[in-house]
């Protein structure tokens, strides 16, 4: 079970995200031809078309999941999903296009339709394919095809990069083609195994009583959905609103691009465990409780082992990849965001069980309050302090999300074991201030703190091998 839940994480990694995720292979090079304002405008414009981002779905991925694994005639109902989501996202584009046209930033200038339509045309016409194709080879486990599309997407979405920043110096507007391309690509090399070989076929059903069914589970989790905004994106749209000089955004923006990548590494973990994590609640008895938090207690170790070793090395991360000292001076900030991404495992066990007993109307209260804390206290510290402000009321907003599901009275009626949620976190708090302290040692000793960390993991993952090895699904 381990090394299949390894290799399917490894293979996840690189999976829808990679056009964001192969950025960092060509930092050095493109940061030559960038500024921070152009980190300013790309960060502005992502927190802007982020502002309607948990719409564009309304939620359905919840129903994927759980028509999958409860109903026979599975295909039935995604066909009827997908149409009427393709019906919703034309009238979603006109909304989308709208906010985009208001709130873009006038550095922008004569590229304005340019950039709306780089950011509304993949939303509208890629991104259904893209998740019903991503979801279906998540569920039925055979994430080789995502791997496969994803060094596909990947190598295209590098090349694109390479080639409108450093050679058109295009700027800003280098990321947004690449990523429309690579949005286009990754709909073609899932529309066929889906509609041929899968043979999902778009149905018209006008049954108000399905529709009031599917709406009552789906619509809850938007407020879920919505919160990755945020607590990742709304931070610049906050610093923004206050006038923030764009380059100072544009520092920030930078040092969370690094956050993002360990929240990426998340999602493909996430995507991997997932379905054990659901097949294990679905035996619905005491053992299968057990192992999922023996699975949940090792991925936690784990999670706060990777977050530190890269804070830890973060300032030589920078020097290494960022080729301008106006950018490299982000690191400190990057190292409170990475170290905010440590909660997921135990964010994972508790939401997926929410999920698996459709108590979906309780998620708004763990990720939607942590979303509105985080933008309320950005409001009150980034005038006090800056993008240090803003970084620290992430990490904050962060280890609620990890925090609050346990406290949930449906989520305690279920019968569930003890996580010591509470040490977890401020394990987490602890080695962040360590490791913010610690971010200019010298080179020799981050290597021996860094081989001390890994020999806690090893130990750790020895002494839980037997129970791990145990798991079945």
């Amino acid at each position: 079970m381990l090394k299949k839940l390894f290799s399917h994480s490894f293979l996840y990694a690189i999976g829808p995200q990679v056009p964001k995720l192969a950025n960092i292979l060509v930092l050095p090079i493109i940061t030559q031809y960038l500024t921070a304002e152009d980190y300013g405008i790309y960060g502005t414009l992502l927190a802007y078309s982020g502002l309607l981002g948990g719409l564009k779905i309304m939620g359905f991925e919840v129903l994927l999941v759980n028509s999958f694994f409860k109903k026979s005639n599975w295909l039935e109902y995604w066909g009827r999903y997908f149409m009427g989501l393709s019906i919703y996202s034309i009238i979603f584009s006109v909304i989308y296009i709208s906010v985009l046209y208001l709130f873009m930033p006038k550095e922008v200038g004569s590229n304005l339709w340019i950039v709306i339509g780089l950011i509304v045309i993949p939303a509208t016409f890629f991104n259904i394919v893209n998740v019903f194709g991503g979801r279906y080879f998540q569920l039925v486990q055979k994430p080789k095809y995502i791997a496969l599309i994803t060094a596909v997407v990947g190598i295209f979405t590098i090349g694109l990069n390479l080639f409108t920043i450093a050679h058109l110096k295009l700027g800003y507007l280098g990321w947004f083609i690449s990523s429309a391309l690579g949005a286009a690509l990754s709909f073609v090399l899932y529309a066929y195994p889906l509609f041929k070989q899968v043979n999902l076929k778009p149905i018209l059903t006008l049954n108000k009583n399905f529709w009031k069914k599917s709406l009552r589970v789906a619509l809850p989790t938007i407020p879920h959905n919505y919160s990755a905004y945020l607590l990742n994106s709304s931070d610049r749209l906050v610093m923004d609103q206050l006038k923030t000089p764009i380059d100072q955004i544009g520092v920030y923006n930078l040092a969370y691009i690094f956050g993002g990548y360990i929240e990426f590494f998340g999602n493909a973990v996430g995507m991997a465990v997932g379905p054990y994590i659901t097949g294990l609640y679905a035996k619905k008895n005491e053992e299968s409780e057990k192992q999922v938090k023996t699975l949940v207690y090792l991925l936690q170790v784990g999670f706060i082992f990777i977050c530190a070793v890269v804070s830890l090395w973060a300032k030589e991360l920078f020097d290494i990849l960022i080729r301008k000292e106006e950018l490299s001076a982000a690191y400190p900030i990057s190292i409170i965001i990475i170290m905010g991404h440590a909660y997921r495992p135990l964010y994972w066990v508790t939401v997926s069980k929410l999920i698996f007993y459709e108590k979906t109307n309780q998620l708004w209260k763990i990720s939607f309050v942590a979303g509105i804390f985080n933008v309320g206290l950005n409001f009150i510290f980034i005038p006090l302090y800056g993008v240090y402000g803003a970084a620290v009321t992430t990490l904050f907003s962060l280890i609620y999300l990890g925090l609050a599901p346990f406290y949930i009275k449906q989520y305690r009626s279920l019968g569930n074991q003890k996580y010591h949620q509470l040490k977890w976190m401020g394990v987490i708090i602890l080695f962040t201030v360590l490791l913010f302290l610690l971010k200019d040692l010298a080179v020799i000793y981050k290597a021996l703190l860094s081989l001390l960390f890994l020999i806690i993991l090893i130990s750790y993952f020895l002494s839980e091998r037997k129970k791990l090895n145990q798991i079945n699904i």
